[in-house]
Order: C-alpha cells, then structure tokens, then sequence
C-alpha cells in the first residue's frame, strides 16, 4: 500500500498550517483518502471532534480516530512520516507535532449519524454530534467528570437547532443516560439565555 505523490505533496504543504485544528483535519483528510481504496474508513471521534463542534472552544493535541483496518492505518501512518514507540499507543509525527491514537476499531454511536467533512477538496468522517454528547455524558456518569458535562451542555446550546433529540433521548435512555441528559439540557439552556 503506497501514498500517491500527490496526497505526499498535500501533506507537505499541511506543514505549514497555522491552525492547528484545520492542520489535524486536513491530514486526517489525507490519511482518509489514502485509506479509501482499502474500504478503510477512519472517523474522527474524542477531543478533536469536540473542538470541531465548539467551534475551537475546547483544545486538544491529539487526533483520535475509530477505524476497521488498523493494520492498514498503522502502515500507511509509517509510510505519511508517523513514528510509534513500541509500548505507546500515539503515532507522532514531529515536524507536523501531531499525534494519532485508534483507542478502537468500532464507533459507539450510530454510523448514520457520522457526518461528511470536506477540506480541501478532500473527505473526512466526524462522529455525529449526539453520539458526541452521549460519549461526553457517559464520562460525566460514569468517570464523574463534571467538566466532560458542562462539555455535553454547551455542545447542546451550540446546536441546539440540528441535533436530533429522538435519537439523543431515546439512546440516552437506553444506555441509562437519561438522568445526565436532562441535566445538561437544563444547564443548556442556561446557555442559550
């Protein structure tokens, strides 16, 4: 499995990005594209997918990606210029100071809910914004993350306008989140006064 010299010369020229999140985009963008003719398809899930929807209200460093094909991907970081230390679950690559971490091969989340990204002429997969939400409200259940529940309030006010609250309510529910849920609908709303 080889890069073309083309998604080669679009991550070189990704060096330069200032933005550090439109930077982590464009080379998931690129790992994307190189993984596409394997039927690999890598979603953006974790903290990076949190400064995408806060619109850069929350910062992260690193890229975490769910995908099925992590051999393939772990080839293809090598050949993109990513180094893993045997015992270290992030790919680094220095000059671009990005790290990648797959902490999973199956999304938890409904895969009609991914959204379609694209950045520079290039396609990428974002875990969809309820699934965000109910990920950040399991922390703030389970992990007792108080932080990770302010999180879940604002992407709600947010988004208030194009988050499908059926699915949110009825998988909250179902995975006994219901209680956090309505929690943060409530401290939602406070934002959005």
């Amino acid at each position: 499995m080889k890069m073309n010299r083309e998604l080669l010369l679009r991550l070189d020229n990704a060096k330069i990005e200032k933005d550090a999140l439109k930077k982590s985009l464009l080379v998931l963008a690129i790992l994307t594209e190189a993984l596409k003719p394997e039927g690999i398809k890598p979603i953006l899930v974790g903290g990076r997918a949190l400064e995408f929807y806060t619109l850069g209200g929350y910062a992260t460093k690193d890229i975490d990606i769910v995908l099925n094909g992590r051999q393939q991907a772990k080839a293809m970081l090598a050949e993109m210029g990513f180094q893993n230390r045997p015992g270290e679950r992030h790919w680094y690559h220095e000059e671009l100071d990005l790290a990648i971490e797959i902490p999973d091969d199956i999304l938890a989340g409904s895969q009609e809910k991914v959204v379609t990204l694209e950045i520079d002429n290039l396609e990428l997969y974002i875990i969809g914004i309820e699934d965000l939400v109910l990920d950040r409200l399991a922390a703030a259940k389970y992990w007792k993350s108080e932080a990770d529940l302010l999180w879940a309030a604002k992407l709600l006010a947010l988004h208030h306008d194009s988050v499908d609250w059926g699915y949110l309510e009825a998988t909250g529910n179902s995975t006994q989140l219901g209680d956090v849920l309505d929690y943060a609908k409530k401290k939602s709303k406070a934002y959005l006064e």
